[in-house]
């Protein structure tokens, strides 16, 4: 189950998923030939504020 999320900014509980596209994807510091991760981002529909950004696949983060 999906908590709710309430936009820090203005209030409103309307808030929707988007993909940055493109060639974007964070990628470890620390791991030079790393593909990275696509991010995702909860975004408030209302005032417009991104409210928290995550990466899809977050194991090609963790240490070997």
């Amino acid at each position: 189950m999906d908590k709710e999320i309430t936009c820090p900014e203005c209030g409103s509980k309307e808030i929707s998923k988007g993909k940055l596209d493109g060639y974007v994807a964070l990628r470890p510091a620390d791991k030079l030939w790393s593909t990275g991760s696509p991010m995702m981002a909860e975004v408030c529909t209302d005032c417009g504020l991104i409210i928290n950004i995550r990466v899809t696949k977050p194991e090609k983060f963790k240490k070997k």
